[in-house]
């Protein structure tokens, strides 16, 4: 890996791609409280760590076209809002996922005409906000069921995975969005499906799901769709689990 500007970024809301409208990423935060827990015989503060937190704050432009900017975020729904930021459109691309509360809505006139909002996410679920890494070519298409290229991570790891699911579009069926994991490519060690997303109904798009899945996940990870359905535009992100995580995926 290597340094990286800012462009061709993605960000996805409840499976509603707002790539094109979203002007800025102002703030993506993980922050932790921290307790003071200094004692009579101590010469300097000592600290533990607290509650976690995760917030993703955006400026973008107004836009009332169909499933655009306006459409994602002026219901200012009060259920979880998944929203996922990608680094750009090649898989293996950093990603952050938080599963949040919208909190505002407040747009801007400006002096030279534009129309500008601000929307502020923090963090609903009792998990902070997640960094990991794409496992599609950010919004990818699956005309029909099938399985991604694979991305090599390097390593099995032993304490669980998240996966992140955005579906923006599908044109008709069902379809159901699988990881599958390999430790050596499908070579001599069979894929195998380690994590399940709920199917969606097409009716259903844009949505969006968190799962998590406890263990050992295998070197290689691929997406594989199942179903019968046409044209599903989706983006699945992954966040392998690690021992110092405030909690254990389960």
């Amino acid at each position: 890996m290597a340094k990286k500007s800012g462009l061709g970024q993605q960000i996805f809301v409840h499976g509603y791609d707002l790539s094109g409208d979203v002007a800025a990423i102002d703030n993506a935060g993980s922050p932790r409280n921290l307790m003071d827990a200094s004692s009579l015989n101590a010469s300097a503060h000592e600290r533990m760590v607290g509650l976690s937190d995760g917030s993703i704050t955006v400026s973008s432009w107004f836009n009332d076209a169909t499933e655009q900017e306006h459409a994602a975020y002026s219901g200012l729904l009060t259920t979880n809002r998944i929203v996922l930021w990608a680094f750009g459109a090649t898989r293996g691309d950093v990603a952050a996922g938080l599963v949040a509360k919208q909190m505002n809505y407040d747009g801007s006139r400006g002096a030279d005409g534009s129309l500008a909002l601000s929307v502020e996410s923090l963090g609903a679920s009792g998990v902070p906000l997640e960094w990991g890494n794409t496992l599609t070519t950010g919004k990818e298409t699956h005309a029909s069921a099938g399985s991604s290229t694979s991305r090599d991570d390097g390593a099995a790891t032993t304490a669980g995975m998240a996966g992140y699911l955005e579906i923006d579009d599908c044109d008709s069926g069902t379809p159901t969005v699988l990881i599958q994991h390999s430790a050596d490519n499908g070579v001599g060690d069979a894929w195998a499906t380690v994590l399940t997303f709920a199917a969606v109904g097409y009716a259903s798009a844009p949505t969006a799901e968190r799962v998590t899945v406890s263990g050992t996940v295998k070197r290689y990870l691929r997406v594989t769709t199942t179903g019968s359905f046409a044209n599903l535009d989706f983006c699945v992100a992954t966040r392998r689990g690690e021992s110092v995580d405030d909690e254990a995926y389960t």
